[in-house]
C-alpha cells in the first residue's frame, strides 16, 4: 500500500518536473519566434 502510494507520488512529481522543464524551454523559444515574426512582418 505504502509502496504504491510513494510510486504514485514519484510519478506525479516527475511529471511536474518535466512540465516545468518543457515550460522553461518553450518560453524563450516562443518569445524568440514571436519577436522574429513581428519583425519579419514589419
Amino acid at each position: 500500500m505504502f509502496n504504491a502510494h510513494s510510486q504514485l507520488l514519484a510519478t506525479s512529481a516527475s511529471r511536474s518536473v518535466a512540465a516545468v522543464r518543457v515550460k522553461n524551454v518553450c518560453a524563450p523559444v516562443s518569445f524568440y519566434f514571436g519577436y522574429w515574426f513581428s519583425h519579419w512582418r514589419a
